[in-house]
Order: C-alpha cells, then sequence, then structure tokens
C-alpha cells in the first residue's frame, strides 16, 4: 500500500492529537494541523485512509475520527520523513 505524505501526515496527527488528549480531535482540528485551507481539499485524504482501512469514523458525530492502524501509520510517517530529510543531506563526492 502507497499513501501520499499528506495522507500519511493526517493519521499521524490524529493519532498524535488523540494520544495527548485522550480523545480524537475534530475535522477542522486536523485540516489545520495539516495545513489545508477547507474540507473539500481534505476530505479525499479521509477516504482515502478509509478505504485503505487505516482510518474509520461515524458519519454525523464530532470527534470521532478514529485510526485503526497506528502501528503501520507510525512507521511509515517515520520513514517517508527519514526519506526525505535525507534528500537534503549533503553527501562528498
Amino acid at each position: 500500500m502507497s499513501l501520499s505524505r499528506k495522507c500519511l501526515e493526517i493519521a499521524y496527527s490524529i493519532l498524535n492529537f488523540s494520544a495527548k488528549h485522550g480523545f480524537p480531535p475534530t475535522v477542522d482540528e486536523v485540516r489545520n494541523f495539516v495545513g489545508l485551507r477547507s474540507f473539500a481539499t481534505l476530505e479525499p485524504h479521509l477516504l482515502r485512509l478509509r478505504q485503505e482501512g487505516i482510518l474509520h469514523w461515524e458519519p454525523g458525530e464530532t470527534r470521532s475520527l478514529r485510526v485503526l492502524r497506528s502501528e503501520f501509520v507510525k512507521s511509515a510517517y517515520l520513514e517517508r520523513l527519514a526519506e526525505e530529510r535525507a534528500e537534503y543531506i549533503y553527501r562528498a563526492p
């Protein structure tokens, strides 16, 4: 399964918020965390995460976002972050 950086960032931010506060964030809070301006730009990412079985929520309920595969999200996000950092490291010839 290959998820975009933004999808991983969204799932990881939900995990972090939930761990810190003891309850999940609202969709609007997630949108702000990842720097998106509207729900319309966030929705395709949420739907993709749900389709992949990573995220679940109860329609019509606030604060119902749940990451189902937290270990996968953590490892994939940290791996992607390490890859991106490695691209910026100067390697002398």
